[in-house]
């Protein structure tokens, strides 16, 4: 199985290509995604690693979610981290039909995250979460060179890790809690798909992150921070 996966798999997912069946079948697998991000405390996780970079006496500050799908994360950090406003972003507009309807009081851009239309420093901090397992190399290093462009003080990118364990973890994780038929085919393809942690920061050197701080989370997911001064 390590050789199967010393190299990251190119085949897409059936989210990415739109081949789910309807609009219920795909809100049943973003439904899923947000239920394991939260049970697996990967929102949490998030959160802890994003107001890290903020003043606790601080208030206003703005935070942009790249890649936000149903905006189940920007509903969480809005109870999680009061002093932030959020902003989400998704090239899919289906994904983002879904997200209006599960949360109408939030702020979405139908946008890709390789050209994302804000300007610099336009956002104190920005996540990306389980987004650039999805991207070739060139679109990866194009999105972290665009959130290392908006970002003043912090951003986040949260990812699987390409290795046996989360293959595994993910396959049982897939079958023992969804019947979902994305949910079971793109949990899988999402680990052949993902980079390593180490070929994760290599192309974020490549995309110009120079205050580069790389950190695996148990065997399962990786965090890529950019950290910028307050001053």
């Amino acid at each position: 199985m390590r050789s199967f996966l010393h190299q990251r798999s190119s085949a897409s997912e059936l989210l990415d290509e739109r081949a789910y069946h309807d609009l219920e079948e795909l809100r049943g697998n973003l439904r899923d995604m947000a239920r394991y991000d939260r049970s697996l405390g990967v929102f949490a996780l998030a959160i802890r690693l994003v107001t890290a970079a903020l003043p606790p006496t601080g208030t206003g500050y703005t935070g942009l979610d790249v890649g936000c799908g149903s905006c189940d994360f920007i509903a969480y950090a809005w109870q999680a981290a009061s002093t932030v406003r959020w902003v989400g972003v998704d090239v899919s507009p289906d994904v983002l039909c879904v997200a209006r309807q599960e949360h109408p009081e939030l702020v979405e851009i139908c946008a890709q995250g390789m050209r994302l239309p804000l300007a610099d420093a336009s956002a104190d901090v920005v996540t990306c979460i389980h987004v650039l397992h999805h991207l070739n190399p060139p679109e990866a290093i194009a999105l972290l060179h665009e959130l290392r462009r908006v970002a003043r003080l912090r951003v986040v990118c949260l990812d699987l890790n390409r290795n046996a364990s989360t293959l595994v973890g993910a396959w049982l994780l897939t079958r023992l809690t969804s019947r979902n038929r994305l949910t079971r085919a793109d949990g899988v393809q999402s680990v052949r798909r993902a980079y390593t942690a180490a070929e994760a920061a290599d192309l974020a050197r490549q995309a110009g992150w120079a205050h580069l701080h790389t950190r695996l989370h148990g065997p399962f997911r990786y965090s890529l921070m950019l950290m910028r001064s307050l001053a």
